[in-house]
């Protein structure tokens, strides 16, 4: 998974001063007591700070719409899906500021490595829940959302849109410049080979997450604490968010797929017959997009070869 992926991004570091600036522009009534930076995010800077009487996250990020665009989210998420209250919104020296409720648990990541089927299979049905929780989140089209959460660019999969974006990516953008030649070649054919399979996909505009992996949900046991970090929220097909999750391989993935998807029906979600082929050819434009990109690290790049390998040989 991507916690070696290079930041192309750099920590932004705030004085101590600030931060307490910025907790007493929350509330006059807290005294900071601890300052952390955490690891996690490699678009933001996220600090845990610790007060008096509670903990907050404090995130940084030259992106102030971004957080608007969250902060608005939150608000109108379902009160069962298990976000963390945005508190507060404010800017410091260029920066846009959010700060949101601290919550206890452990990376997914973490825990797929050595997890029973048992175990996989209850996190899958607990991961599924909240997936459909979010997706009872509608809009009228597909597309792009701005800081009001209204779609300010479309953006729906359909066969020819699918082969449309992949192929802007390594002609108008950059992603060529990190795949050998063959394999974008590949890439194209295999485009044009499988693009009839989201005539199949009527998930709706709907509410996805756009980060939807083992980084950003925290777990309790084996039920999901906290959904994490909505910044690329979009209004789309549910085979990205699927698409993300699956992603990487671990050890009793069939249990984890099997929870995942009878917690989806059991919650009226039907997916397509054809549901798992269609997450990967989701994932796989988000992949490219992630190569989309003048610099990449090596590390990030090695990876996303892989995965892309990986799609393109499971014909």
């Amino acid at each position: 998974m991507k916690t070696n992926w290079e930041r192309h991004n750099p920590i932004i570091e705030i004085p101590i001063e600030a931060i307490k600036s910025i907790i007493r522009s929350y509330s006059m009534n807290h005294d900071v007591q601890h300052i952390t930076i955490l690891s996690g995010g490699l678009s933001h800077t996220n600090y845990k700070v610790m007060l008096d009487e509670t903990i907050v996250v404090v995130r940084v990020t030259k992106n102030y719409e971004s957080l608007v665009r969250e902060q608005t989210l939150h608000a109108i998420l379902p009160d069962h899906v298990r976000a963390p209250r945005f508190l507060h919104l404010t800017k410091w020296n260029g920066f846009g500021i959010g700060i949101l409720e601290w919550k206890e648990g452990s990376l997914l990541y973490q825990k797929l490595i050595d997890s029973s089927p048992a175990e996989m299979k209850c996190m899958g049905k607990s991961i599924g829940k909240q997936l459909a929780a979010h997706r009872e989140v509608t809009f009228d089209t597909y597309g792009f959302l701005d800081s009001r959460l209204k779609v300010i660019e479309e953006f729906r999969l359909t066969p020819e849109k699918f082969i449309s974006t992949i192929d802007s990516f390594f002609t108008a953008g950059y992603a060529s410049k990190w795949l050998p030649s063959n394999v974008v070649d590949h890439i194209h054919k295999y485009t044009r080979v499988n693009a009839h399979f989201f005539e199949e996909d009527e998930s709706g505009p709907k509410l996805v997450h756009g980060d939807f992996n083992g980084l950003n949900l925290l777990m309790n046991g084996t039920d999901v604490s906290a959904v994490l970090d909505w910044e690329f929220a979009l209004s789309g097909s549910i085979y990205f968010d699927i698409g993300n999750m699956l992603r990487y391989q671990y050890p009793h993935m069939s249990s984890f797929e099997t929870g995942l998807i009878t917690s989806l029906n059991e919650s009226g979600i039907t997916l397509s017959e054809n549901w798992k082929k269609l997450a990967k050819l989701a994932d796989l434009v988000a992949l490219c997009s992630l190569l989309n990109r003048q610099v990449c690290g090596e590390n990030r790049v090695k990876d996303i070869q892989r995965l892309i390998a990986s799609t393109l040989n499971d014909s």
